[in-house]
């Protein structure tokens, strides 16, 4: 029964996080890529600062972050409780849905996403130059944006494993 509860609270987690990731790829990036580079990238601080804790993010937003890190180890938990429940080919999924999740989701955002989102939080965009600007802009248009479309397929690939795993049992 306990592993039940995980299998169904996980499937929730990865499908929200899917959902997320691909929201971000194709419509608020896009959509913040047709702004005029400093519009865009003002938006980009706004936004992270609804997402990431700090001094000066008043109106930060957890649900985000308990989402991901949840769904994290709610993945591995899915596998180890579901160990002794689930077919050989169960077994399998279980461990591949954690994997995809925790290296696809977790890899690229450790690596890139926080560094770039770290960078760009507090500039003041109307006292930065052209040239810093156009670096900030092409970053965040081709490895932000390229790394995110990782998380959104290695997450949904996560989820579409445990919607199998739930088939095979």
């Amino acid at each position: 029964m306990v592993y039940q509860v995980v299998l169904v609270i996980t499937l929730f987690g990865a499908g929200l996080a899917a959902g997320l990731f691909f929201t971000f790829t194709v419509l608020i990036i896009p959509g913040l890529v047709n702004a005029e580079h400093r519009l865009a990238l003002r938006g980009f601080q706004a936004i992270d600062r609804r997402l990431q804790p700090t001094t000066t993010s008043v109106d930060w937003q957890p649900a985000f972050g308990a989402v991901l890190f949840g769904t994290s180890i709610l993945t591995v938990a899915t596998a180890v409780l579901g160990w002794p429940h689930v077919t050989p080919a169960g077994r399998a999924l279980a461990v591949a849905a954690a994997a995809f999740y925790n290296v696809g989701c977790w890899w690229p955002t450790l690596a890139t996403i926080l560094p770039f989102n770290n960078r760009v939080r507090d500039i003041d965009l109307d006292t930065v130059g052209s040239a810093e600007l156009e670096t900030l802009y092409r970053d965040f248009r081709r490895n932000w944006s390229g790394w995110n479309l990782v998380r959104t397929g290695s997450s949904a690939a996560a989820f579409a494993l445990l919607i199998a795993l739930v088939a095979v049992g």
